[in-house]
This record gives C-alpha cells, structure tokens and sequence, in this order.
C-alpha cells in the first residue's frame, strides 16, 4: 500500500502541465479526464482517460499535460519529489495583465 510519501493527487484543468524528472517508476492514474503524457527519448506520445493506468519507464523528464479538468494519481518515486507545476489559469492570466495595466495607468505626472 503507498505510504504518504509515495502518493499525490492533483486536481488539474485543461492545459496545465506537470514536469516529472527523473521519475522511472512512478505510475500514472486517471481518476477523471484525459491526460497526454511525453517522456525523455521516447519517441511515441501517450493518451490516458479516466481509469487508465501508465508507467513512467524511463529517467529523464516526463510532461504530463491536462486535455480537460483532470484528477490524476501519482504513485511511486515521482510522487514524493518536487514537481514543476506549469499552471495556464486563464483567470491568473488576466488577473496579472489588468494589475499591470493599472499599474501602467499610474505612472503620470501631473504636472510638467
């Protein structure tokens, strides 16, 4: 049974992406959506959908990216290690752009 150490659930929505380096062994799970997965020197991409199952076979970094609101198991070493989140959060997005367009908006000098 995996210990605390050795799992992660993550909720991720469509295009957020994980990074997993060096993370041979740790298995994949898709408790909802669809994820598309890649891995270092592998030349065939990967496509799971709810209740698939894959196994990251080899070190190197592994892209694991969010096609739809996606709940995903890690098991395993990568599961325990640091990830390099990659969010797309469209409302972050436009959140960042306004604070710096009204930031932009204050730089004026009200006299000459």
């Amino acid at each position: 049974m995996a210990t605390r150490s050795d799992f992660r659930r993550l909720t991720l929505a469509p295009g957020d992406s994980i990074n997993l380096d060096d993370a041979r062994g740790t298995i994949v799970r898709v408790g909802r959506g669809r994820l598309w997965i890649t891995q270092y020197g592998d030349p065939v991409d990967h496509v799971l959908a709810a209740g698939d199952t894959w196994a990251v076979e080899r070190d190197g970094r592994t892209v694991v990216q969010a096609q739809s609101d996606t709940l995903v198991d890690l098991t395993g070493p990568g599961a325990s290690r640091p990830l390099l989140a990659i969010a797309r959060n469209r409302t972050l997005l436009r959140i960042a752009a306004w604070l710096r367009r009204a930031a932009d908006a204050r730089r004026w000098v009200p006299y000459a």
